[in-house]
């Protein structure tokens, strides 16, 4: 099996996980979407945070897919995009938030699998693993939103 193969696998885990944990969420209700996480976010600002980057990666993979090469971002981009999207995120609340975490991971998922074996192998061969493997950048959060709930 190739090592992009076992990127996608894991980004299949971890997209059921991520589906249970929202499944889940939303069977408890409003409250445990406002419960805080160690990071001071709430459950609900976490969810938009995850759907902002999922939609972040699939633009970054739909340029490269017009372009033919990633384009390169400044190293502290991600503490730059989170400063700037925290006030929002913290606006977005309940069910809202379940649904764009679903339709964000659900979609990139999605074109994720429908990407070629090369395209995908470029994000290998230049060092980018999270932007086929999601569930490095998942799987933290839903390790942090389960502590939060017990």
């Amino acid at each position: 099996m190739s090592e992009t193969e076992d990127l996608l696998r894991a980004t299949r885990a971890s997209l059921a996980r991520l589906v249970a944990a929202l499944d889940a969420l939303e069977a408890r209700g409003e409250d445990a979407l406002q419960l805080r996480t160690g990071s001071g976010w709430t459950v609900s600002a976490t969810l938009a945070h995850l759907a902002f980057y999922d939609d972040w990666v699939a633009a970054r993979w739909q340029r490269r897919l017009t372009e033919g090469q990633f384009q390169d971002l400044p190293d502290d981009i991600t503490d730059l995009a989170n400063a700037a999207g925290e006030r929002g995120w913290h606006g977005v609340h309940g069910p809202r938030a379940t649904k764009i975490a679903r339709d964000a991971a659900t979609a990139l998922a999605g074109l994720l699998e429908e990407l070629p074996p090369a395209v995908l192998e470029d994000a290998v061969v230049t060092d980018r693993p999270a932007m086929v493997d999601r569930s490095l950048h998942w799987n933290p959060h839903l390790e942090e939103i389960q502590r939060a709930l017990a």
